[in-house]
């Protein structure tokens, strides 16, 4: 799949978040949203941290988290309509928001 000039949707796996990011802002990607595809395992409803890996590397893109489940289900449409990307979009005006839904996107159900 062409990343440039798109967002890259990757398996957390085990190389570190940095070497991730770098790899597909060398393929042209403007960002990288990493997410843990295994639903097996422990970590597959927590935030990991993106903690910095101890090299001297820099990114020039952003990456950032996604939970395990969201990244499936981003995954998995996908792959069921058979499309090698999508346009999410996420709420972003909390004003009248309970603090109980903030960090639920719109497809859990809330």
């Amino acid at each position: 799949m062409a990343l440039r000039g798109n967002v890259a949707l990757i398996d957390r796996g085990e190389c570190s978040f940095l070497t991730k990011t770098i790899n597909v802002e060398l393929a042209g990607a403007n960002a990288a949203i990493i997410t843990e595809f295994n639903n097996e395992s422990s970590e597959f409803d927590y935030y990991i941290e993106m903690i910095h890996d101890n090299t001297n590397r820099e990114t020039h893109i952003p990456a950032g988290f996604l939970l395990g489940r969201n990244g499936v289900i981003i995954r998995n449409t996908l792959q069921r309509l058979k499309r090698a990307h999508a346009l999410v979009n996420l709420p972003v005006n909390l004003t009248f928001t309970p603090p109980s839904k903030i960090n639920h996107p719109p497809w859990l159900g809330w």
